[in-house]
């Protein structure tokens, strides 16, 4: 079904019915209605299709059947995606990949731009896959999650299958994922579920045409979306704050850098992707050519021990780099922390091009 506000396709269980006493079917998705409805649980308000008037008590009843679907909605659309990777392998079936020639050439791309050609043979294991992959590109192979058209080849790895039986003919691509740390990758007693993210940069002084020298600044951001790909918000020096999310504020000339701290413990729970960024803005115009070194760290929040870090060292004439993402696994509800370093336009003054950006990494299956 679509949703008739968002025009995203959703599963029968994200249109639940009945929701109200209204006398009609329900178009609007579960996170449409969520965000159209009275926050305040003792507030009245009014349907969001009919107008017609919804007391207290009405608002409360599909609150609740909110929550009691937020599950069930997860697991349809996981068993909606298995039913679409089971069409997809049938379609490459039918294209040939049954009858791979002994031996071809796979290209790896990683999304800031690094790519690997290898030659494998059908029989080859997926472990052996994953350590020319460590050999050629330096990833160690428990931080490697391999895409074939937005499908995860390294989901349901544990078997280690032969090339021949995933479904990727030779001479495709396959994208290359990069983890820096998953919350419930360890034990939950020592897993670090409040993040820092620090995005820091070199600066390089620049001669204005009066002749002083003067050093500009990046703004670090994090950029909200549902699962529907719909911009929550966003967090930067100006709006420091959201649900579980804090900005630290502006950098200084001695420390160029700023902190985000996320504890995903307490996001909303509609919050299903963050997007860390780095942008340039100032009137008259500056890019990434007048910077070194946009990198992140990222580091327990408590102890400020360090987990991973990422420099994307590629200058450019965009505005701005996309660093990483945290994406929320639906059915685990633990967060992935990935690598992206891809370049774009859009600063913190206007994120109109790097909402673009992040929602065509979601929509195309990049992470």
């Amino acid at each position: 079904m679509e949703c008739s506000r968002c025009r995203s396709k959703k599963s029968s269980s994200d249109f639940p019915d009945p929701v109200s006493d209204c006398e009609h079917a329900p178009s609007i998705c579960l996170t449409c209605l969520d965000n159209l409805l009275p926050k305040d649980k003792h507030l009245s308000g009014m349907c969001p299709e009919c107008g017609k008037f919804l007391p207290e008590s009405e608002i409360q009843k599909i609150r609740r059947m909110m929550k009691h679907c937020n599950r069930e909605c997860a697991v349809f659309r996981d068993l909606d995606l298995l039913g679409a990777r089971e069409e997809e392998v049938k379609r490459q079936r039918d294209l040939g990949v049954d009858s791979l020639p002994p031996e071809g050439n796979v290209e790896v791309s990683v999304l800031d731009g690094r790519r690997l050609t290898l030659s494998l043979s059908k029989r080859m294991r997926l472990s052996a896959v994953k350590e020319k992959i460590r050999n050629g590109l330096h990833v160690p192979e428990g931080k490697q999650r391999l895409l074939f058209r937005g499908r995860d080849l390294t989901a349901n790895a544990e078997d280690d299958p032969q090339w021949s039986s995933l479904g990727v003919p030779f001479g495709e691509v396959i994208q290359l994922v990069i983890i820096m740390y998953e919350t419930g990758s360890t034990s939950s007693a020592s897993a670090v579920r409040k993040l820092t993210f620090e995005l820091s940069w070199t600066a390089v002084p620049t001669r204005l045409k009066s002749g002083k020298i003067t050093t500009h600044h990046l703004n670090g951001s994090c950029i909200l979306l549902d699962s529907a790909c719909n911009v929550l918000g966003e967090v930067d020096f100006q709006a420091t704050r959201s649900s579980g999310i804090s900005h630290g504020g502006p950098s200084s000339i001695r420390n160029p850098r700023q902190l985000i701290t996320v504890d995903t413990t307490l996001l909303a729970s509609t919050c299903r992707y963050l997007f860390f960024t780095l942008s340039a803005f100032k009137p008259g115009g500056v890019t990434l050519e007048s910077f070194q070194n946009p990198s992140v760290r990222l580091k327990n929040a408590v102890t400020m021990q360090q987990l991973a870090s990422y420099n994307a060292s590629q200058s450019g004439r965009e505005e701005a780099v996309v660093l990483c993402c945290a994406v929320k696994d639906q059915i685990s509800g633990n967060w992935r922390v990935q690598e992206t370093g891809v370049r774009s336009d859009g600063n913190a003054k206007m994120y109109g091009p790097l909402h673009t950006t992040v929602r065509q990494l979601v929509l195309g299956g990049k992470v």
